[in-house]
């Protein structure tokens, strides 16, 4: 009879319970994986598990809400000399790289965002609110709403070029120094252009 995952050592981690259950999820599928599925294979108690996450979207999520709190926080660290799109690409770079990890869990993570419907619909505003962190950033330099255009735009585009990164990286495959590399590089391009159409705008 099968006995399943409980014969390993006890973890007691946030970050040693997501990787047991990104490994449920590549497996077998995020719907089909449970909470209690989740606790076993973790060796934890259902306490455990809540205390670390509120729910098993939660703990797919953690790492992204976690990474777009860190943006923000460089965002508004940030010394007003530097350059706006300079801003955003060391912020990006820095909180990306927290994330990146030698043993595949943010791989993982992408791969099981990508092949759930369940949490396609959710990731997409999840991206947005990412989005308008770095709008929002562009509209307090420039002196305009985060919904105007140019934030907007920038927004949009920064975000996108960090998930093809991502994405790409994973289907490649690379390794983290390697993903690093591709985004700061792809960064640093988007930069030099939108860079010059923040600086024709009018401060206000």
């Amino acid at each position: 009879m099968a006995t399943g995952r409980r014969g390993r050592p006890q973890v007691s981690s946030r970050a040693q319970v997501e990787a047991a259950a990104f490994e449920l999820f590549l497996e077998r599928g995020y719907a089909e994986t449970s909470i209690m599925d989740i606790v076993a294979a973790a060796g934890i108690s259902k306490t455990t598990f809540f205390r670390y996450f509120s729910s098993k979207a939660a703990l797919v999520w953690f790492p992204f809400e976690e990474s777009t709190r860190d943006l923000q926080s460089a965002f508004d660290t940030v010394g007003d000399e530097v350059p706006v799109m300079e801003a955003i690409r060391a912020g990006v770079i820095d909180t990306v790289a927290a994330r990146l990890d030698d043993e595949g869990v943010w791989t993982a993570q992408i791969r099981i965002l990508d092949a759930s419907p369940e949490l396609q619909a959710e990731g997409a505003q999840r991206w947005l609110v990412w989005s308008e962190v770095v709008s929002t950033f562009v509209a307090s330099r420039i002196g305009t709403r985060p919904a105007a255009v140019v934030p907007a735009a920038v927004g949009g585009a920064v975000q996108s070029v960090v998930l093809a990164v991502l994405r790409e990286g994973v289907r490649s495959p690379a390794s983290p120094s390697e993903v690093l590399t591709i985004l700061d590089r792809s960064l640093a391009s988007l930069g030099h252009s939108l860079q010059k159409w923040i600086d024709e705008q009018p401060c206000k």
